[in-house]
């Protein structure tokens, strides 16, 4: 696979940040006097909280935005730090840095939570530029800088960065959204397995490769 440039997904895809972000969202509904319901959990990461809320639990605007409060205030403290890199991950980005390629993060994520979270593993110097979500429904919906959405954030990414053909640049993330944010803009698509969504998903969503391992990452966009 001969890119120069390799956007990432943050959550599922480079940490493991399943407990922190469901003890957040346990936080949040249960200060709302909402039961919880585990079945939904494992689809809560990745997509935005307020979609999340919305979707799952029947929130209208101004209750998401509540619950997306409540989130926060709860990660901010303590949830980000519930998380961890994959095993094997630093060694990836090790091995694709060596071989000249541009590493970039996108995330649905907001900026700043990703990071810090990339500071606190000491991933972040890996990556020459790093891109999440900046907006929520009070921010100026003029501002040519804001998004809200992963596809935003891949334009952002994108257009910050001077990529003009997009047929240099590989998505690699764990969520059908990643996949088709990124095949909007005519990415080459790599799904991890190792992350939160299926395989079945990522295949639905048109992933031109899987890897079930960072190892396997590093191999397929190296040797492919």
């Amino acid at each position: 696979m001969d890119k120069r440039y390799i956007l990432f997904d943050l959550d599922g895809t480079l940490t493991d940040s399943y407990e922190g972000i469901i003890n957040a969202f346990r936080y949040a509904l249960r200060h709302m006097e909402i039961e919880p319901r585990p079945e939904t959990f494992r689809n809560c990461i990745g997509p935005p909280v307020t979609w999340s809320l919305q979707t799952f639990y029947g929130m209208d605007d101004t209750q998401a935005d509540e619950g997306l409060r409540l989130f926060r205030e709860y990660y901010d403290s303590r949830g980000l730090y519930e998380n961890r890199p994959y095993n094997g991950i630093e060694e990836m980005l090790q091995v694709l840095n060596a071989h000249g390629k541009k590493l970039m993060v996108a995330t649905a994520k907001p900026e700043h939570m990703a990071i810090r979270v990339l500071e606190h593993f000491g991933l972040a110097d890996y990556f020459c530029f790093i891109a999440g979500i900046n907006q929520d429904r009070s921010s100026p919906v003029d501002d040519p800088a804001s998004r809200a959405t992963k596809e935003e954030v891949i334009r952002y990414v994108l257009r910050t960065n001077g990529i003009l053909d997009p047929e240099n640049a590989v998505m690699v993330g764990d969520r059908g959204g990643d996949i088709r944010a990124a095949r909007q803009f005519g990415l080459q698509t790599l799904g991890v397995t190792y992350g939160y969504g299926t395989e079945d998903e990522l295949r639905s969503a048109g992933a031109d490769h899987l890897a079930e391992t960072p190892e396997r990452v590093a191999e397929i966009i190296v040797l492919s």
